[in-house]
C-alpha cells in the first residue's frame, strides 16, 4: 500500500526557487522553505473536505499531501454572525467535554485529552473558547505540502525518512539504493490517534522517560543501526514489520501517542488510575481512510438583531422569560398603575408619573373624538416612558404565571444548544420578522397562496389564479401545511473550526480482548497559521428556501391518536406552550433516541413526537424537492423550530443560485406537493426493513449526516404513513397512526 512517486513530488515550489535550491543544496543556513502553494477548490470543499490537516492525493497521483492553513481574513462579518459562531463553538466544545470526560467515571479524563488548548481556560479548566486565539478566514485559500516524508524502495524495501521538507531538500533521495537503481515510493500508511495526532510510519519508537516526564524518540536499533526496511506484502497491518538492516531484528508497527502517554502518566503519578497501553498506542491506517480526518462544523441562519444571542445570556433570563411569554401567550401579571406610581414616588420621580398619566388621558380623549392616529401616538409615547422605568429597574415588569416555563428558562443553560426550544423560539420570532415580513415588502418572501408572476403564470388571470389557489390550498390542507412561503436569498452561514481523527464523535470504542474499551476523542482546533492564529472558515450563502408552518390542530389530533400524554385540548394552551413547559433536554447526541431494535425504554412524550413529526416531514420535503427540482439531496439543508411547529428547507452551496426552487414551484408545484403524499415515496426502498422495524433507513427518508441536523435520529417514516413504533420505544408499544392518515385521526 504505497504510492509510486517515481521520485517526483508535487510541484510545490516555483522554478526560481528550485534553481536556488540546487545551487544552495548543501549550503548550511541558506535554505528558506517557500510558502506552500494553494489549491483551487470550492469554498465548501476547502472548509471541510480539504480543511487543514487532511491528507489527500495530488492530481495525477504525483504524491500525498497535507492541507495547511493560509491567512486570508474574512471581512464584512456582522457582530451578530461572530457572536453566533463563537456561541456555536462553545456549545459544541462544552457538549464534547461533558461526554468525553465522563467515560471512565468515577475517574476523570484529563481535559487535554478531550479538548485542544484554545477551547478551554488553562487556569480554571472552564470550557470557553479563547476568541483571541482564532481568526475568521474566508474559505477561498488553502495551502498544501508533501506528507508523509517517508519513502520505501520498491526493490528492496529500504526506508528513507525526513523530519522536514528542509531536510529532504538538503539531502534528496539517492538514485542508488543498496547497490541497485532505487525506485522510491511514498509510504501511504500513517499512524493516527484519537487525540488528533498523526505521524508517518516509523521503526523508531516513542518512549516515555519517567525522569524527564516526557516522551522522546529512540533513534536507533539496539544494535546501533539506523537503517531499516519495511516488509508490507500483506494487506493486513498486523503482518507488516520493520526489519533492522544491521542485525535483522524485526519490529511491529506499534507506536505510542506522545500527548496521551504524557497526560496518562501525569494522572497515574498523581494517584489516578493505571492506564492500559491500548490507550496510548496509535493505529496504522491508510491516508485515504475516513478515520484519518473528520472536520467539525456548524451552521445557522443569519440575523441582524443581536438579541438572538444577547437575549439568551444567563444575566438576561428575566427578559427572555417575558419575551417567550409574549410569543406563546403565557399569562403574565404586570404591576398595577398604583404600584408603578408608588415606586416612582419612592424614587423621587413623581413628575414622570404625572407625565405618563397626562399621555394616557390625552390618548383617551383623542380616541373619544375619533382621532385614532393621535391616540395611538400618545399611547406609544406613554409605553416608551413605562419601558424606561422597567429598564432602569425602578419597578419590576411583573411575573409569568407558568412555573414550568420559569423553570425551563433557568435550566436551559444545561441543555444542548441545537435542540433548545427556547433559543429556537427566539430565532423563529426573528426569522418571521426579518426573513418573511420584511422580505415580503420587496417580493423576496412569497406565500404560495399569494404568488407573484415569477412563481405562478396564473397571476393576471383571475379565473386561472382562483383555480390555482383552490388546487394548491386543497393539497396543503391534505398534507397539513398551514403556511408555505418561498424565500429568496435566505442568508445561511456555515463554519468549520476544527477536526478529530479516528472518530467523528467524542467517544471511540476500541476492541481489545473481546471487549469494547471507550477512548476519549480529542476535539482539535485547526493548526496555527503564520500569525499564530487558528482559522475559523466561514462560508456565507444566500439561497432559496421553503418555510413550512404546520397545522396545529392536525398535530394535536395526531398526538392524541398516538396516545401521547399531556396534549392540551382545543381551546387550552397551544402545542408550542406545552412543548416549552414539558421539554426535557434531548442531549447533544440524542442518546435517548438511538436505535435499540425495539429494546428501548423511552416513553412517548409530546416533545419527542412533535420533533419526530417535523423532522420526518422535513426529510420527506427534501426527497421530494430533490426529485422534482434536480437539486442533490446533499445540497439541501434543514432547520427546525419545534415549539413553533415550523421548519425550513433550504438550498446549500456556494455556487450561484439559479432559482431551482422557484423554477420547481412555477413548473411542478402540484407534482411536488403530491409527492409528499405519494404512497410509493412513503414506502421503504429496502423492502420490509422499515415496515417491520420502524424508524427510517437510507432507502427511504434518511439523508446524509452532513445534511441532517439531528444525525438521522428522531426520524421515522411511520410518523407520516403509519407503522411500527420507533425502535427507541419498548417493543410492545402499539404502532403509530400516520400524520397523513386523516381518517384515523380523532
Amino acid at each position: 500500500m504505497t504510492n509510486n512517486t517515481n521520485q517526483r513530488q508535487p510541484d510545490w515550489r516555483n522554478r526560481s526557487s528550485r534553481r536556488r535550491g540546487r545551487q544552495n543544496e548543501h549550503a548550511e543556513g541558506e535554505y528558506a522553505p517557500p510558502k506552500p502553494p494553494t489549491m483551487s477548490r470550492s469554498r465548501v470543499q476547502l472548509a471541510t473536505t480539504y480543511a487543514p490537516g487532511v491528507l489527500f492525493t495530488w492530481e495525477g497521483a504525483k504524491g500525498i499531501c497535507r492541507s495547511v492553513p493560509i491567512e486570508h481574513e474574512a471581512g464584512g462579518l456582522g457582530e451578530a454572525v461572530k457572536l453566533l459562531v463563537f456561541d456555536g463553538i462553545k456549545e459544541i466544545t462544552s457538549n464534547w467535554y461533558a461526554r468525553a470526560s465522563t467515560i471512565r467515571s468515577p475517574d476523570p479524563v484529563p481535559i487535554e485529552l478531550t479538548l485542544d488548548d484554545p477551547f478551554y481556560n488553562p487556569r480554571t479548566f472552564a470550557v470557553e473558547p479563547d476568541r483571541t486565539a482564532f481568526q475568521f478566514n474566508d474559505a477561498s485559500v488553502m495551502g498544501y505540502v508533501p506528507y508523509p516524508l517517508l519513502y520505501r524502495c520498491a526493490v528492496c524495501g529500504h526506508l528513507e525518512e525526513f523530519d522536514s521538507l528542509e531536510a529532504q531538500h538538503r539531502h534528496p533521495l539517492p538514485r542508488q539504493c543498496n547497490g541497485h537503481q532505487a525506485r522510491w515510493t511514498q509510504v501511504d500508511v500513517v499512524y493516527v490517534h484519537w487525540s488528533g495526532h498523526i505521524e508517518p510510519l516509523s521503526p523508531l519508537r516513542n518512549n516515555f522517560d519517567p525522569t524527564r516526564g516526557e516522551v522522546s524518540r529512540i533513534n536507533q536499533c539496539t544494535c546501533g543501526s539506523q537503517s531499516f526496511r519495511l516488509r508490507n506484502q500483506s494487506s493486513v497491518f498486523s503482518d507488516w514489520a520493520f526489519i533492522c538492516e544491521g542485525c535483522g531484528h524485526t519490529r511491529d508497527l506499534r507506536q505510542g501517542d506522545p500527548l496521551t502517554w504524557e497526560a496518562l502518566e501525569r494522572q497515574r503519578a498523581g494517584g489516578g488510575r493505571v492506564y492500559e497501553q491500548i490507550e496510548v498506542n496509535m493505529l496504522p491506517v491508510s491516508y485515504r481512510a475516513n478515520s484519518a480526518f473528520y472536520p467539525q462544523k456548524g451552521a445557522f441562519i443569519e440575523f441582524r438583531d443581536r438579541n438572538v444571542v444577547d437575549l439568551l445570556r444567563p444575566e438576561r433570563q428575566g427578559e427572555l422569560l417575558r419575551r417567550i411569554a409574549q410569543i406563546h401567550g403565557f399569562a403574565y401579571s404586570s404591576p398595577s398603575d398604583a404600584e408603578i406610581e408608588a415606586a416612582l414616588a419612592a424614587a423621587s420621580r413623581s413628575a414622570e408619573w404625572q407625565d405618563y398619566a397626562d399621555h394616557v388621558e390625552m390618548a383617551n380623549r383623542a380616541e373619544a373624538r375619533g382621532q385614532r392616529d393621535r391616540a395611538e401616538t400618545l399611547r406609544r409615547e406613554a409605553s416608551t416612558l413605562k419601558e424606561a422605568w422597567y429598564d432602569e429597574n425602578v419597578i419590576g415588569r411583573g411575573q409569568v404565571q407558568s412555573r414550568e416555563l420559569a423553570a425551563a428558562v433557568s435550566a436551559r443553560n444545561e441543555w444542548a444548544r441545537r435542540y433548545d426550544p427556547l433559543r429556537l423560539t427566539i430565532e423563529h420570532d426573528r426569522f418571521v420578522a426579518e426573513h418573511i415580513l420584511e422580505r415580503r415588502q420587496h417580493h423576496e418572501a412569497i406565500d404560495v397562496l399569494e404568488p407573484d408572476r415569477l412563481i405562478c403564470d396564473a397571476v393576471g388571470d383571475p379565473t386561472a389564479l382562483d383555480e390555482y389557489r383552490q388546487r394548491i390550498g386543497s393539497l396543503l390542507q391534505r398534507i397539513g401545511i398551514q403556511q408555505l412561503v418561498l424565500i429568496r436569498g435566505l442568508p445561511i452561514c456555515e463554519f468549520s473550526f476544527g477536526f478529530t481523527r479516528v472518530s467523528s464523535g467524542p467517544v471511540y470504542h476500541r476492541e481489545f480482548n473481546n471487549r469494547r474499551v471507550p477512548m476519549p476523542v480529542r476535539l482539535n482546533a485547526f493548526p496555527e497559521m503564520a500569525n499564530s492564529k487558528r482559522p475559523i472558515y466561514i462560508t456565507q450563502q444566500k439561497n432559496e428556501a421553503l418555510y413550512f408552518k404546520i397545522d396545529e390542530d392536525l398535530i394535536r389530533r395526531w398526538l392524541l391518536a398516538n396516545h401521547v400524554d399531556n396534549v392540551p385540548q382545543q381551546g387550552e394552551d397551544s402545542i408550542g406552550a406545552a412543548y416549552l413547559e414539558s421539554y426535557q433536554d434531548f442531549g447533544p447526541f440524542l442518546d435517548e433516541f438511538k436505535e435499540r431494535e425495539g429494546r428501548g425504554g423511552t416513553s412517548r412524550s409530546l416533545c419527542a413526537y412533535v420533533y419526530l413529526l417535523l423532522h420526518s416531514l422535513a426529510h420527506q420535503v427534501m426527497h421530494a424537492l430533490a426529485d422534482v427540482s434536480g437539486l442533490d439531496r446533499d445540497g439541501l439543508g434543514e432547520y427546525l423550530f419545534p415549539a413553533d411547529l415550523a421548519f425550513v428547507v433550504y438550498r446549500k452551496g456556494m455556487t450561484p443560485d439559479l432559482g431551482n426552487i422557484s423554477a420547481m414551484w412555477r413548473n411542478h408545484e402540484t407534482d411536488f406537493l403530491r409527492r409528499l403524499l405519494d404512497a410509493r415515496l412513503l414506502r421503504c426502498g429496502s423492502g420490509s426493513l422499515c415496515d417491520t422495524r420502524g424508524g427510517a433507513c437510507p432507502a427511504c427518508i434518511m439523508v446524509s449526516e452532513v445534511t441532517c441536523i439531528a444525525a438521522n435520529q428522531l426520524l421515522s417514516r411511520a410518523a407520516l404513513r403509519g407503522g411500527p413504533a420507533p425502535n427507541w420505544e419498548p417493543r410492545e408499544n402499539e404502532p403509530l397512526v400516520g400524520f397523513f392518515d386523516h381518517g384515523r385521526l380523532p
